[in-house]
């Protein structure tokens, strides 16, 4: 019987121990999903993992051998709590697989804590007290949406505090 134990990747080395596990043979599971990056003044769309800094390794009883699990190139080594190195529950992998498009990518839905969807018409109230009307194209960070206006007949993505937002 094989069970999914957590592993601790270095930063940002996900894919790369994730290559490497593969490479020994492991059955691995990285669960990924789109999220806005901003670098030089521009927003785009990349995949990320959905728990960043973690994998998952299917492993049975023969296969924890947790120091070379640990030597394994971009990884640091399994979740423990001392000795005990739980497994992860398999509904709850099994939860996340069935929730992966034929992409691979896991759809996470915005939070609705401030009432706005991506796709919703919105004003933005400027302090100099101007409107500016625009789609809501997503929410990044816990205080940013971009949001879509219409200038000269083409649509510019542009970044405002959610605090200036309001249904249109």
């Amino acid at each position: 019987m094989k069970n999914w134990y957590a592993i601790k990747t270095q930063p940002r080395k996900e894919l790369y121990a994730e290559e490497n596990f593969r490479a020994q043979g492991f059955h691995t599971f990285l669960p990924v999903t789109i999220r806005m990056v901003r670098h030089a003044r521009k927003v785009k769309e990349a995949r990320s993992p959905l728990f960043p800094g973690y994998l998952f390794l299917q492993l049975s009883e023969g296969e924890k051998n947790w120091i070379a699990i640990s030597s394994t190139r971009g990884a640091i080594g399994p979740v423990h709590f001392g000795d005990l190195y739980p497994p992860v529950p398999a509904w709850f992998i099994q939860g996340l697989m069935e929730r992966m498009d034929e992409d691979g990518i896991i759809q996470v839905k915005p939070r609705h804590k401030y009432g706005f969807e991506p796709g919703d018409r919105v004003k933005v109230l400027r302090p100099n007290d101007t409107i500016i009307e625009g789609i809501l194209k997503g929410i990044e960070g816990k205080d940013r949406a971009i949001i879509l206006v219409e200038l000269l007949k083409r649509e510019i993505e542009t970044v405002v505090p959610i605090s200036q937002l309001k249904s249109a």
